[in-house]
């Protein structure tokens, strides 16, 4: 799938400011309000949210990041790797050894703020979740470096702050053991004690879960070098990762990914196929799905419907949200 979409990357057209406001409106409402689903019973216990529509616009869908004192900007020569890694199991190691010899890295630090810059495709037309493999768009955040709260921008240049977070942090991670099984351990601790709610699907399986909850922390916590190895190699460890031998991130990048299909959806985790460090993502949806609208319609989400595109331009720790690097 993700091969036919080199031809719409040479020439991607600029998006208005009307629709870049537009966008980030949807991205609030995201935060605040669930995707239409299934009803399911209401949680039983208050945890922080976090909104499927958000992950799909590339909030929570992303995947790993070197983080560092420096910017880590985009390289534009990215091509599909010569020799195709071997497995699962080889691209979690060489990510692995890659990050634990990244010359980035922060020790996380109170009340600062890790800003985020994505190159996105937007959402085609509201309320339906395709992306627009046509446009881009650019996307800032800030997220606090406690793991709780995300800030943008409402498009009118005022700072919006929203409760948001994946349930575990850089710093319950970093407590030794730092191991592969640990990680899934606490991670799968955390989603266990974590009830399905609105902003989730709720036929999401727990391998799944924890696959989403790896690929937020590894895109919005600013985490230690050994943490970040352990991430890698705990995702083969997922019943159901694959490899994608050819991924394309929404800035036309190659490389290679960490694949996971589930009921509904199949996501991707693009590392460069030369380096491993941190490309983009993608998602698209693997089987036909209607969904339940508040105002009583319903939407039939097609085989193959693109859900997210992105691509990771710069990131760097800052003093407040608003700030940049």
């Amino acid at each position: 799938m993700m091969d036919e979409f080199g031809r719409f990357l040479e020439a991607t057209p600029a998006i208005t400011g009307e629709a870049k406001e537009a966008a980030r409106t949807r991205l609030l409402q995201a935060i605040r309000e669930p995707v239409p689903m299934s009803p399911i019973p209401p949680p039983k216990r208050r945890r922080p949210r976090r909104p499927r529509l958000a992950w799909r616009l590339a909030l929570a869908a992303s995947a790993a990041l070197a983080l560092g004192a420096g910017v880590l900007a985009v390289r534009g020569d990215e091509q599909p790797a010569t020799t195709p890694v071997a497995g699962v199991q080889d691209l979690g190691d060489k990510a692995a050894r890659s990050a634990e010899t990244d010359p980035y890295e922060i020790t996380p630090s109170p009340g600062r703020w890790l800003y985020v810059e994505q190159t996105i495709a937007p959402l085609r037309k509201e309320p339906e979740p395709e992306v627009d493999r046509d446009k881009r768009m650019t996307l800032e955040t800030w997220h606090s470096l406690d793991g709780k709260q995300i800030a943008l921008d409402d498009g009118r240049g005022k700072l919006v702050m929203e409760e948001y977070g994946p349930g575990v942090t850089g710093a319950d991670l970093a407590r030794a053991p730092v191991t592969p099984e640990e990680m899934i351990a606490r991670i799968g601790a955390s989603v266990d004690a974590t009830p399905v709610t609105e902003f989730d699907d709720a036929d999401a399986t727990r391998q799944e879960r924890i696959f989403r909850t790896i690929s937020q922390l590894l895109g919005e916590q600013p985490l230690v070098a050994d943490v970040r190895a352990a991430l890698f190699r705990a995702l083969p460890m997922i019943e159901g990762v694959s490899v994608k031998q050819d991924a394309i991130d929404a800035a036309g990048r190659h490389g290679v990914a960490f694949d996971y299909t589930g009921a509904w959806e199949r996501f991707e985790i693009i590392v460069s196929a030369q380096d491993y460090r941190f490309l983009g993502t993608y998602g698209e949806s693997v089987a036909d799905r209607t969904f339940n609208l508040p105002d009583g319609a319903t939407r039939t989400v097609k085989a193959g419907t693109p859900l997210v595109w992105s691509a990771r331009m710069t990131a760097k720790v800052v003093d407040k949200p608003g700030d940049q690097p």
